[in-house]
């Protein structure tokens, strides 16, 4: 993670190039637990989350739980990714440093195994956005920067996270990124003040990853700027291994006629239940989301149109089994989305931002705004645990932009907030 936008001192705009009793009440217990799982698996798992309100939203009724802290810093803490590993089990990357290019990208992982009430202790790891799935059950973690080889090439390093565990450990394999339509070059002075000797690539992997319908072949999501252009393209690539990427196609690219001075950047993406790819992306800070389909597993796309009514930082999206899609995301604001109907046509949403402060008097999120002194970056991530519960996590942030002081007792946190569908 690091900035890749411009800034100045009224907006921040930030595309990210720049964690009893007795033996009969042991039995009774053992019982009922064996006939409630029998009957309902997922009521049979669930903890105590406590019921915060109630949305009618798209037809549905929407119970959210009261937040809870996930982890507190008074270092840097923010712009969360999560993970959906399998059954209850997840895992959340979290940036530890400020919002500008650096060499070394510090960051932690969090996990849990019981949908999201507890997290473990954060691991210190490099910060990756974009989480791969492999055939043995482990997950690779891709870097978010990539170093330049030349104008058609860009290497990066992978992280594992093996099956069934919770410690992600560095791989010696290469990660590397060819095939390129158009040249790229150095990730540009103006996008967090890089220095050259780094060999930032102009593009970072950034998004969400989804399988082609032959079930083999990952597709994940790049953007950046091609050289000589000031204005972001978003780009789509393909790997069997989740090591070796080849640019498929450009989902758009900087002469999107969209308004939005960054151009196509951060980005979500998923299969909808028709077959078709959905990607949604930012176009910049505090106007409404990009969006495009694919109907040939991400070769050609539409033409990019606006999705009225939904905004503006990095996106998150979410199908479940049913196909009912949520989006997270906000600036101004914090917000989920949902589309009832799977077909990514009329919105409707939650103010998740408001929702937290009914809850949590003692930290509110009063400004979610593109300032530096803004309570929230509005980076989200939503997904479905099954057809009836999903988990959003976000963070809030004590200072803004900027180092909490020394002195301080503030604290960053992160926050997640579990949904239900009665």
């Amino acid at each position: 993670m690091s900035s890749m936008c411009n800034h100045d001192e009224h907006a921040v705009v930030r595309c990210r190039m720049y964690r009893y009793g007795t033996r009969i009440c042991y039995r009774l217990t053992v019982m009922l637990s064996v006939f409630c799982g029998a009957m309902s698996p997922a009521v049979a798992q669930e903890p105590g989350w406590e019921d915060g309100a109630t949305h009618e939203v798209g037809g549905l009724q929407i119970v959210l739980s009261k937040p809870r802290l996930m982890h507190r810093s008074q270092g840097f803490l923010w712009f969360p990714s999560m993970y959906h590993l399998g059954g209850e089990r997840l895992f959340v990357v979290a940036s530890t440093y400020a919002d500008q290019a650096q060499n070394v990208t510090p960051g932690v992982v969090l996990f849990s195994k019981d949908g999201g009430w507890t997290w473990s202790q954060p691991i210190d790891n490099s910060y990756g956005e974009m989480a791969i799935p492999r055939p043995d059950g482990s997950t690779l973690l891709l870097s978010y920067y990539l170093r330049l080889q030349s104008p058609d090439r860009a290497t990066g390093q992978v992280w594992r996270i093996p099956r069934d565990q919770e410690h992600i450990e560095a791989i010696r394999d290469e990660l590397f990124v060819s095939g390129w339509p158009r040249k790229i070059g150095p990730l540009d002075a103006d996008l967090g003040n890089p220095r050259a000797e780094w060999k930032l690539a102009s593009f970072v992997f950034n998004g969400q990853s989804v399988l082609a319908k032959d079930g083999r072949i990952h597709l994940a999501t790049l953007y950046g700027r091609f050289a000589g252009t000031k204005r972001y393209s978003l780009v789509l690539a393909e790997s069997a291994d989740g090591l070796q990427w080849t640019i498929r196609a450009v989902i758009a690219d900087e002469t999107c006629e969209l308004v939005g001075q960054e151009g196509p950047c951060e980005s979500a993406l998923v299969r909808l239940k028709d077959g078709r790819l959905f990607c949604v992306f930012r176009l910049d800070s505090s106007v409404d989301f990009g969006h495009c389909f694919s109907d040939d597993d991400g070769k050609t796309w539409t033409e990019p149109r606006n999705l009225k009514g939904t905004h503006s930082v990095q996106p998150s999206l979410s199908v479940s089994e049913t196909g009912k899609l949520l989006l997270s995301g906000g600036r101004p604001g914090l917000f989920i989305w949902i589309n009832r109907r799977g077909d990514a046509v009329g919105w409707e949403k939650i103010d998740l931002a408001r929702h937290h402060n009914q809850w949590v008097e003692d930290e509110p999120i009063l400004k979610a705004v593109a300032a530096f002194d803004s309570n929230t970056s509005s980076y989200t991530e939503v997904r479905w645990l099954d057809d009836q519960r999903f988990l959003v996590v976000y963070d809030r942030l004590a200072n803004g932009w900027h180092a909490i002081p020394a002195d301080s007792h503030a604290t960053n946190s992160l926050w997640v907030v579990r949904g239900r569908v009665k």
